[in-house]
C-alpha cells in the first residue's frame, strides 16, 4: 500500500510541477530580437522559393507509403 501511496504522490507533485512550468512558460515567453531576425529571414527565403505549406489533405494525397512500389 505505501508503494501505491508513494506512486501516486510522486505522479501528482510531477503534474503540479508540470502545470506551474507551463504556466510560467506561458506567462513570460518573448522571443529574442536574434529568433525575430532569423524567422524574418525564412520567410523571405520561403516566399522567395514558391513555399507552400501543405495542409493534411495535401500530405496524404502526396504521401508515398506503398512500400516498393512507391520506389
Amino acid at each position: 500500500m505505501t508503494i501505491q501511496l508513494a506512486f501516486l504522490l510522486f505522479v501528482a507533485v510531477a503534474l503540479v510541477g508540470w502545470a506551474i512550468a507551463e504556466l510560467k512558460g506561458k506567462m513570460s515567453f518573448t522571443h529574442s530580437e536574434i529568433e525575430k531576425e532569423e524567422a524574418e529571414e525564412i520567410e523571405a527565403h520561403q516566399r522567395a522559393n514558391n513555399f507552400k505549406e501543405m495542409n493534411l489533405h495535401d500530405l496524404i494525397k502526396n504521401n508515398s507509403t506503398k512500400g516498393y512500389k512507391a520506389v
